[in-house]
């Protein structure tokens, strides 16, 4: 784990720089667009920098929401493995990129209003389709943060609807399955939701 953690130093802290820069560099370009009057300005040169600064911020938003999954898909890798953190990157990844998105179409002057409530009353139809499967997702990530356990290390598991005490050395730990190398054998369970 040494390894893993001195490496997490090394390029965690680039991607986290390279994150905070290209997030500054967005807020700035929207600051030029807004100061510029976006792009419905009167004057061409001032629609030309806020298309410019719309560009500009679409590249950095997106450079700064790649460099921040990519940061807590590290943390999330030394506690709970490369299969928690590849879904922690893409979950991240996504929810930057709609941030991007929804900020873009607010500087392009598209009513966002219409896009923001139908994706919201699809969120919520969802949201009650997958309700055990996000609970579960969220429990995962609870135990991921709070590490009550790690990777590698002897637990005993008290559980009534697993039927019974078990006993093992914790193999993984993802959002939704944790798995124990026991006596018995391998052994996962969904994690408690």
């Amino acid at each position: 784990m040494l390894l893993n953690e001195r490496r997490l130093r090394i390029t965690g802290r680039a991607d986290l720089k390279r994150a905070t820069l290209a997030g500054l560099a967005a807020m700035v370009s929207v600051a030029v667009v807004s100061f510029e009057g976006g792009i419905h300005a009167a004057d061409l040169q001032a629609r030309l920098i806020s298309f410019a600064g719309c560009a500009t911020f679409a590249l950095f938003g997106v450079i700064a929401a790649r460099n921040a999954a990519e940061e807590l898909a590290a943390v999330v890798a030394l506690r709970g493995g490369p299969g928690a953190a590849g879904v922690v990157r893409l979950l991240m990844s996504i929810g930057g990129y709609l941030v991007v998105l929804v900020t873009l179409l607010g500087l392009l002057a598209v009513p966002v209003q219409k896009f923001l409530l139908s994706g919201a009353i699809t969120g919520v139809i969802l949201g009650i389709a997958a309700q055990q499967s996000l609970a579960n997702m969220f429990a995962g990530l609870l135990l991921l943060f709070s590490r009550p356990f790690t990777v590698g290390e002897w637990i005993v598991v008290n559980s009534g609807g697993m039927g019974g005490t078990y006993e093992g050395r914790v193999r993984s730990i993802g959002l939704t399955f944790t798995t124990l190398d026991t006596p018995d054998g391998p052994l996962s369970s969904r994690t408690p939701g």
